[in-house]
Formats: structure tokens, sequence, C-alpha cells
């Protein structure tokens, strides 16, 4: 499905104006008074949750099922190789075009969207998320917050604001983050490139464990350095990893310690690079043309441009040809998912409704707790004017996967639709909820509640009881603030 998100931007600039701490989990524990000096691994979960739900109404996240499916088993797959695993790891998006990727306390992974768009091969790719894995697993975010909290006051709002600004304007968030004096500044200077050794080092080898080849790490760092080359600015990349020579040869000796050997790309790979580049890197006329272009090339006909041009005729208003040409590969590979959405925007636009219906009926048996299917399923639901199946398959996938952005708009849209006005401000206020924006979603629950009859008793105690967690909760999070 296209995912367009309607909420984004007011909640981005909500955000923003607002600025509100979150919580990681229903019931958040005591943190202290000085929760950032002594950061242990239960702290730094909680603290790690508190900073990614702001981060998720604070920058302009991708929220694409299709590329959030990729990134977290490609993540997974790492994990699964790494030592010194303390609490789950979660993988996220965020919509830019510059070469980014960053981590957070609590096991939190954030990609730019254009860091998988310059990256050749998935080796490449990988070996900046092993690289961003081993700063958490080796504690390295959490000992820099206990210095930092050591040499003067921290606050959330202050530890948040560098990640952002070091994201979003990566000149200004590294001056937040090394706002200190004299000696203070020079040791967290050596301090990060400290912790860029040990994770470039400890990140190879798990690239390694992973499957993944080794050499990919300093041909991508040879890459970054190339491009910064002859520009005016630094790579935002490389504010937050500051990058040598001596670095960049470093690791090319440490892979040289392997043997090289081919490691072909994934197909998830390879289209969800297409889908980058289709919805994310170029306007669709530019994506149109692109496409075409590499199509034509020698070798270049393959199933990712195929899917790319797809892609780019349905954005283009094309549907004959966006038609053509998925309709071809979903008959090739019925099961893929990149292949299964496509097909489903491309059926709802043609007004063939039943037949995406059909589809997805049968996937859904096959895959219930699919994130890609179940939206997919849901939106064909509402465009058939079927609520309750909308509200059956959204609240189950709510069930298993609480964090989900996109289920919470449509269920917002399928209560909307439905006159249902007491559960179309509840579900808002879950939303503004998921990105600690705890003012709008307290006032959003309190026009939940003027919409309940006065005999609604049950439901009345219902919505009061979760207002008053999201009050003690959000008392508790301004304590770090």
């Amino acid at each position: 499905m296209m995912y367009r998100s309607k909420y984004a931007i007011a909640t981005l600039v909500m955000a923003m104006m607002l600025g509100q701490p979150s919580q990681a989990a229903n019931e958040l524990p005591d943190l202290g008074t000085n929760a950032f000096s002594s950061l242990t691994p239960e702290k730094e979960k909680v603290i790690g949750d508190v900073m990614m739900r702001e981060t998720l109404g604070r920058l302009p996240m991708a929220h694409d099922p299709l590329l959030d499916e990729y990134l977290n088993t490609l993540g997974q797959r790492l994990v699964a190789k790494a030592e010194d695993v303390r609490f789950p790891f979660n993988f996220y998006w965020v919509n830019s075009k510059e070469i980014n990727a960053f981590a957070t306390l609590g096991g939190h992974v954030v990609s730019n969207t254009g860091t998988l768009a310059v990256a050749e091969t998935e080796s490449e790719f990988a070996s900046v998320i092993s690289h961003e894995i081993t700063h958490i697993t080796q504690r390295h975010i959490a000992r820099a917050v206990e210095a930092r909290s050591q040499s003067g006051p921290l606050t959330m709002a202050s530890l948040l604001g560098s990640i952002l600004l070091a994201t979003v304007n990566p000149e200004a968030g590294m001056a937040g983050l090394m706002a200190t004096q004299g000696a203070a500044q020079q040791s967290a200077i050596n301090f990060t490139r400290s912790n860029e050794q040990e994770a470039d080092r400890i990140g190879l080898q798990l690239l390694v464990n992973a499957g993944f080849d080794p050499y990919a790490m300093p041909e991508f760092f040879n890459k970054l350095n190339e491009k910064t080359r002859f520009a005016n600015t630094q790579l935002a990349f490389l504010y937050t990893h500051p990058l040598s020579q001596a670095r960049i040869a470093d690791s090319r000796v440490r892979a040289q310690q392997y043997p090289q050997r081919f490691i072909a790309d994934g197909s998830d790979f390879l289209l969800a690079k297409a889908r980058i580049f289709a919805r994310y890197q170029l306007s669709p006329k530019d994506a149109l043309s692109y496409f075409q272009k590499r199509l034509r090339q020698p070798g270049g006909n393959t199933k990712a441009n195929q899917y790319g041009l797809a892609l780019a005729f349905y954005d283009t208003g094309d549907m004959t040809g966006a038609t053509e040409v998925i309709e071809e590969l979903y008959k090739q590979a019925p099961n893929n998912l990149f292949y299964i959405d496509a097909r489903t925007d491309i059926l709802l636009a043609t007004n063939k409704v039943d037949e995406a219906l059909a589809m997805l009926e049968k996937e859904y048996l096959l895959r219930p707790n699919n994130q890609v299917v179940t939206l997919n399923y849901a939106n064909a639901a509402i465009k058939a004017n079927s609520h309750r199946l909308a509200l059956h398959l959204l609240k189950s996938l709510l069930y298993y996967k609480n964090n989900n952005y996109l289920a919470y708009e449509m269920l917002i849209e399928v209560y909307r639709q439905m006159n249902d006005m007491a559960k179309y401000y509840e579900a808002k206020a879950d939303l503004y909820y998921l990105l600690a924006i705890y003012p709008k979603a307290i006032d959003e629950l309190n026009m939940a509640l003027n919409q309940l009859a006065n005999n609604d008793e049950l439901e009345n105690r219902r919505l009061e009881s979760k207002k008053k967690q999201w009050k003690t909760e959000f008392t508790r999070l301004k304590q770090l603030n």
C-alpha cells in the first residue's frame, strides 16, 4: 500500500513544539533522582525506550512496513551473532537522503534511507548496522552518558536534543554533544575515537559471523571518504563517526585476515533499495526515467529494477504500465511481500477491490502477524467499507505489535468512517501516546470521555484509569527533564 501519513506533518510539528518526555512500558519504574549517573542495563533500557519514542515524534520517520521488515530481519540476523546483548533490539528508518545512522540507549538503531541507497552491496549496508549494534553492546553510549552526567547536569531533553541535532543538523548536534570546556571536551573527542575503533573491530567480526563480506566495511568507509573529498560540507555520518585514513587502513588490514569470497546480495536488499530510490530518493518522474535507463543497461533487466519501474509507473498514474510489470513479477513469486504490496495498490487503484481482498485473505491465513499483509488487507477492507473486518485486523496487529504507527492511523480513519467518535478520539490519544506527546494524548482522552453516554460506566472507568496512568507516567518522566 502507499504509506502516506495523513497525520505525520501535524504530529511532527506538535512534537517539536511540545517536546514532552515519554516512557517505555505501561508501568514506568522509579529511575531515581539522577538516572544518568549510573546506568544499569535496566535503566538504560527504560531511558532508551523513552528517547526512541520521542525520536519517533520528532524526526521524519519512514513508516514503511516493507522497509521495516527488511531492516529488522537484517538487524536481528546480526544481533543473533553478537555478544553482550542485554535487551531486545529494534531498528528504524528516517526518511532522509543523507547518509547517516545512529544508535541510542537500550537497543535502538536508526538508519537514514539514504544510507541504503548509497550502499552498493548488502554487506556494505550490514557493515553500518553492525557498527551501530556494537556501539550498544559495548555500552559506548551508556558510558558516554554516564561521563557526561558526572561533568554537569544532564537531562533527557539535552541528551535527546543533541542526538536529534546530530541527525538533522550534524554540526550543531556535535556541538551539543561536546558542550564542555577545555580538557573535558578533548576527552570526549578521544573517547569517541576510541569507541569508533572498537566498534569497527567488533563490528567487523560480527559482520563475518553473520555471513557477510568483511571487505565491505573498508570499501564503504573509502566510499564515504571519496564523497567528502571534493565537497564543501561533511557527510552527516562522519560528524558522529569521525573517519581518518588510519581508521580506513586499520579496517582493511583486519578484513584481510579473512579469505575473499563472493557473497551474493539478498533479493530483499535489492528490492528494498529499488523501493527507496522509487519512493524516497527520487521524484516519481525521475524514478521512471531512472529505472527505464537501468533496465536498458547490460545486465540491468533485473527483478529489482522491474519492481522499481512498476512503482514509478504507479506513482506517475500509469496503471496500465504498472499492472503489466507487477503481474509478471507476481506470477513468478506470488508470496513475495514487495510484489503483494504493489499489486494491492494497483488493484485498489483500478477498482478491483474484491480481487485484492481474495489475494490478501489467502496471504493472511498464511501470515496472520505479518504487518505488510495485515495493513494491506485492512486497507482493502476499508476501501470495501468492511469496517468490522478492518477493525479486527488492526486490533490483532496492535496486540502483536503495539507500536505500529500506521495501524493507529488506519484505526483512526476506520472509527471516523464509522462515526464512532469516542473510539476515534481514543485512537488519536493512543497515537499521541506512542509518540510520547502526553498533554495532547490526555486531551484526546478527555474528548473521548465527552463522547460517552452517561450510563456507559464501564467505558468511563476504563478511560479514566488510562488517563490516570498516563498522568502518573508523565509526572515521573518530567523528573528526567
